[in-house]
């Protein structure tokens, strides 16, 4: 490759620290025929090679990894003549096991199939290094990896512009059915931190799942990894100059579950001059659905973690880390709503036994997180929806009562039921206003009654009757998680019903279900599902739903959590929550994981010839592409434009044109580095 300043600077930093030291071992071939020019520089020296990049301040930073297999890979890591990071070895360990039901199965627990599982220690044995540029990045693959049935290599890629080195796991199995999950992180050396006895005085900083602040001192005296519950998903270990901190991908490290309770996810282990620290899932959560991830054979597996390295203390690499997910919260954006949807926090039957001015645990949760409303869906395990006498409506009037009581004008709350009768498959109802209504006929009853005490009162007997109500008091349905759980064959099973055609019903609902690191994206399953719809002409829409159960203060809720950003100046109160489900309904929104934002999306340049599409993207981690998803009523068409020259947090307008001869729709979504995204449905060129 040509010789550049940047590379005569770090051929001289070579020499001058003789990080050209004399061979110890074998040295593994390396490849830098894919490098190129540009603000991350690669040097082969006689057994390591070097990676040097500026952050986001001009501080330069070197990181040396070693060529010879009897070495620790990272040699080490500076900021400037700065020693961050020093004999550093990854770290991985898995488990896996074996898939019932197919990729999307969420009704699965591997530990309990027959055959078993089997825990595999992550074993590397260097072999070969291959160096790469991508956009303004560089990612350097070192081949050797073996992790019971995966095999690969370890990756590390150098973001120019910021402090942060992904480092991923880049392994394929070849045998089928494989559900699996991953522990990762860093074994560093720590020699300043070794004290008499052999025992050691590592500082520790995380925050607890209170929000507060905490420094552990970490003494050696257990050679085990030790786990911790923390807020936020990240912790940092002092180094001998510096700080270390580890994290996860906020989102596709966590597979789905009904429950967001906090498992400690994050350990650390310091022992006899060494630290480690890392990522970790748990094989089992004692409830009967914990679905793991997928390892479709063939497909590669990127099993990601990220580090953050700062000359500074502890503390301030973390909330350097926090602002990746702007602690935990959803940003306001000028115009734009957030809204969520799919709650089970059967808040009703605790409001009637605590009183209407109780407080329920999850309202502070989401008010910290910038969630402006919500639409709840009580009756789901609890209460009793299908019963059939005064005793249901005095439970619908009581959720409408307690919701009031704890909306405020800053703060919706909305009703909802994932009703699930008449319709097939697990689906969801909302209205814009109050409405009584029961689930089937009741004895002598009929389709409408009037109630001494509630007025107009429904009984739906079959599905004709149920979409007659939804359209008379104009209610909207969804399908919850689609091709999923309670929905699995749907709405594939109901695409030419009158109630899945009619307009009501609104489309289906978007989470990162099920998980598999071989995707650069989120929620393919449901991704697939409208561009599938699409072709096939059926107008619908996806948003996002979270689908989870109770909740406090304490859990790991932002790991599952997705938000829709709703077109709205104004939030309503709650008399007049209708105005709120509007901009849903009408599909001005948009869907994101809350890394990554994408407003003020416009089609109104395409031609029938040309797709043209404008907009604004704001992201804090780097991002990884752009893509135009469209249809011609023949064949789905996919247009990818890199993102790969962004640095970490950033805003720009966008402007993406497509040739696209004959185009029926098409829909845009942005993915960054961690599979974090957002997206928009799809218009319509008619």
């Amino acid at each position: 490759m040509k010789t550049t300043t940047a590379a005569c600077a770090l051929a001289a930093y070579v020499v001058a620290t003789g990080a050209a030291a004399t061979v110890i071992g074998a040295v593994v071939p390396l490849d830098t025929r894919g490098v190129q020019p540009g603000p991350v520089t690669v040097l082969e020296t006689e057994d390591t090679v070097v990676v040097a990049w500026s952050d986001e301040t001009g501080q330069p930073w070197r990181a040396t990894f070693s060529l010879d297999p009897e070495m620790p890979l990272v040699r080490s890591i500076e900021a400037g003549d700065t020693l961050i990071v020093s004999n550093a070895r990854p770290y991985y360990q898995g488990e896996t096991g074996t898939r019932r039901g197919g990729w999307n199965a969420f009704f699965d627990y591997p530990p309990a199939h027959p055959s078993g599982t089997r825990t595999a220690q992550g074993v590397f044995n260097l072999r070969s290094a291959t160096a790469r540029t991508v956009g303004d990045r560089v990612e350097i693959l070192f081949d050797g990896l073996k992790m019971g049935v995966f095999d690969g290599g370890i990756a590390y890629t150098v973001f120019p512009g910021s402090r942060l080195i992904q480092q991923e796991a880049v392994l394929t199995t070849y045998q089928a059915d494989v559900a699996y999950y991953y522990d990762a992180g860093w074994e560093m050396a720590a020699t300043s931190d070794r004290i008499v006895g052999g025992n050691m005085a590592t500082q520790v900083s995380y925050y607890d799942t209170a929000g507060t602040l905490q420094k552990d001192v970490s003494t050696g005296f257990d050679p085990e990894r030790v786990p911790v519950e923390v807020r936020y998903r990240t912790l940092a270990v002092e180094t001998e100059q510096g700080s270390v901190a580890v994290f996860p991908a906020p989102h596709q490290y966590f597979f789905p579950r009904d429950f967001t309770s906090n498992l400690g996810y994050l350990w650390h282990r310091s022992w006899r001059g060494r630290v480690s620290l890392g990522i970790r899932q748990i094989r089992d959560t004692n409830w009967r659905f914990y679905p793991w991830m997928n390892a479709p054979p063939g497909q590669t597996q990127r099993m990601s973690v990220f580090f953050l390295l700062s000359s500074g203390a502890p503390a301030d690499t973390l909330d350097d880390v926090l602002a990746y997910t702007n602690r935990d919260r959803f940003r306001p954006v000028d115009g734009y709503k957030t809204m969520s949807t799919h709650w089970h926090l059967a808040y009703t039957m605790q409001a009637l036994e605590h009183g209407f001015d109780w407080t329920p645990p999850f309202k502070p949760v989401l008010k910290a997180m910038g969630v402006d409303a919500s639409i709840i869906m009580d009756f789901h395990g609890d209460g009793h929806p299908r019963d059939l006498t005064d005793l249901r409506l005095d439970e619908l009037d009581a959720y409408f009562t307690a919701l009031r009581a704890q909306s405020e004008p800053d703060f919706l709350l909305i009703p909802g039921e994932e009703a699930n009768v008449h319709f097939g498959g697990h689906w969801a109802l909302f209205f814009p206003k109050p409405v009584y209504w029961f689930m089937n006929r009741p004895e002598g009853g009929e389709f409408e009654m009037t109630h001494p005490t509630y007025g107009k009162v429904y009984s739906t007997a079959n599905a004709e009757e149920l979409l007659e109500l939804i359209r008379r008091e104009g209610g909207f349905m969804y399908q919850t998680h689609p091709r999923t759980k309670g929905s699995t064959g749907f709405p594939d099973q109901i695409a030419q019903t009158d109630h899945f055609q009619d307009a009501a019903y609104l489309g289906a609902g978007w989470k990162a279900m099920p998980s598999d690191p071989s995707s650069p994206r989120l929620g393919e399953r449901s991704l697939t599902l409208l561009d599938d719809l699409s072709a096939q002409g059926i107008r619908k829409e996806i948003f996002g739903e979270v689908d989870v159960f109770q909740l406090d203060e304490t859990h790991e809720l932002y790991a599952h959590m997705n938000i829709n950003y709703i077109k709205l100046d104004e939030l309503p109160p709650f008399d007049r929550w209708g105005e709120a489900l509007e901009p849903l309904a009408n599909g001005d929104f948009f869907t994101t994981t809350g890394e990554v934002l994408l407003a003020n999306v416009d089609w109104s340049k395409s031609t029938d010839d040309e797709i043209a599409v404008t907009g604004q993207i704001d992201w804090t981690f780097p991002l990884r592409f752009a893509e135009v998803v469209w249809g011609d009523g023949d064949e789905t068409h996919r247009e990818m434009f890199p993102m790969t020259h962004t640095p970490s947090f950033g805003a720009t307008p966008f402007e993406f044109t497509v040739d696209a001869a004959g185009w029926d729709w098409a829909r845009i979504a942005v993915w960054d580095v961690a599979a974090n995204g957002a997206f928009v449905n799809p218009t319509w060129r008619d």
